[in-house]
């Protein structure tokens, strides 16, 4: 008595057929999710790079002038390229770095700082990614100068 399959194989071709899409789909959305989070990261170095920038020109301006560091709790927006603090703000910084960033420059005195010649500055530098996004580095500054 002979058998006939006649609907294996097809059935065969199917499943094989939904096998090969599961694993393109596993691939694609893996690739997608690791490419996501690349451009993630890859934005938030870019926003430490400008707040570590920050820094450095609070401790050029420093250097140029104590005199130019605020002696009360105030905050500045510092855009690209800019080397000065210009005027104090409350409001929110625009995003004029790279159409992408706003970085804000606080300065501020607490009780580590126990002599008038010490400031406190934070650079907190924001983007828009889904939602806001902010990185913040802090350091203290001195009149190193003082004699």
């Amino acid at each position: 008595m002979k058998r006939i399959y006649s609907g294996q194989s097809l059935i065969e071709t199917v499943v094989a057929v939904a096998i090969v899409t599961l694993i393109v789909t596993g691939l694609v959305a893996a690739t997608t999710s690791t490419l996501r989070f690349s451009q993630m990261s890859k934005t938030r170095t870019q926003a430490l790079q400008y707040a570590k920038e920050g820094l450095e020109i609070v401790r050029i301006i420093r250097d140029t002038g104590w005199a130019s560091i605020p002696q009360t709790d105030q905050s500045y927006c510092l855009s690209k390229g800019q080397q000065e603090l210009g005027t104090s703000t409350s409001d929110a910084c625009p995003m004029d770095i790279d159409n992408m960033y706003s970085r804000t420059l606080s300065f501020s005195h607490d009780a580590t700082c126990v002599t008038p010649a010490c400031s406190k500055v934070t650079v907190t530098v924001s983007w828009i990614e889904q939602d806001t996004k902010s990185v913040s580095l802090s350091s203290y500054i001195t009149n190193w100068r003082i004699q």
